[in-house]
């Protein structure tokens, strides 16, 4: 059995967060704020954890941000996904540090943003197409003109596999797949250019067994 990746804080640490010093001036520190479309930023100093400052204190009673800091307690690197779910939403919070296992020093913070794009990791894009089976003659088969014919049905040919017969007046089978979710409209296209599709398939990215396990784990790290 294959073993399943158990998503932390530390997975969904955003870039975007930047901290700031508690000796920024706090009209500074709502610039940035502003300038990276956030209310509230972590305050590190040397990679020491101070605390979050938001955009809400009186602007006239604040000189620095470290005057405006208040104190939340961060989480560790290695905190579950469940449990940080939980907290973010029995505290309504909108951000947490992230401090390290061992030493406590601040490596980053996660917001609502930064957990949805985590967990959304377990599943890969789906690139939905189509596979179809086309036969022709030996003498009438073109790759040129099968690809110009998808092209006309506003789809893009992915791969194309041809498999010739082994006698003279076999007829030569081509498998071609394309990024389209409605075939009949290339298969339409192929049949203008004289090519019978005899088969066709979607072939979703995802075969439903993996599909299906990347469901349930996500079902499990929510608790749900």
């Amino acid at each position: 059995m294959r073993k399943r990746k158990v998503l932390t804080a530390k997975d969904a640490i955003s870039p975007q967060i930047v901290p700031l010093r508690s000796a920024t001036t706090y009209r500074e520190g709502l610039e940035e704020m502003r300038n990276a479309g956030r209310h509230i930023l972590p305050v590190v100093d040397d990679g020491v954890y101070i605390g979050l400052v938001s955009d809400s204190a009186p602007l006239y009673a604040m000189e620095s941000v470290g005057d405006a800091v208040t104190v939340m307690k961060p989480v560790i690197a290695s905190t579950p996904m469940p449990l940080l779910l939980w907290r973010m939403v029995d505290e309504q919070a909108s951000i947490f540090p992230v401090v390290d296992d061992l030493t406590g020093d601040y490596i980053g913070a996660v917001d609502r943003e930064s957990i949805i794009r985590s967990v959304a990791r377990l599943f890969p894009q789906v690139d939905e197409s189509t596979e179809l089976t086309i036969t022709c003659r030996p003498s009438q088969y073109s790759a040129s003109a099968i690809a110009h014919a998808v092209e006309d049905a506003d789809a893009h040919l992915l791969n194309l596999n041809v498999t010739a017969g082994t006698a003279p007046d076999c007829p030569t089978t081509v498998q071609l797949r394309v990024n389209h979710s409605r075939g009949e409209s290339v298969a339409r296209s192929l049949q203008r250019y004289g090519y019978d599709t005899v088969e066709m398939a979607g072939t979703p990215g995802l075969v439903n067994s993996d599909l299906a396990e990347r469901v349930n784990a996500l079902l499990h790290y929510l608790e749900v």
